[in-house]
């Protein structure tokens, strides 16, 4: 747990911390970056309401980039 926690340190809050990846009519692979978790399950039934498949989804805690 500890490693996990040193992985995390540093790191910048997400502004959009929800990803939905999901197929549309077609089975083609999309995802989209959402800010809240109502924008998320609002968008997941929209998906499901035109016959589109929700694969996954989570939530992105932070981020850090690292430049050389």
């Amino acid at each position: 747990m500890n490693e996990l926690k040193k992985l995390n340190e540093g790191g910048t809050p997400s502004e959009r911390p929800f990803l939905l990846i999901y197929t549309n009519n077609d089975n083609v692979v999309n995802y989209v970056w959402l800010k809240t978790k109502e924008e998320l399950l609002r968008v997941m039934e929209e998906v499901k309401g035109y016959g589109g498949q929700v694969l996954d989804s989570t939530l992105v805690a932070s981020c850090r980039v690292e430049f050389p």
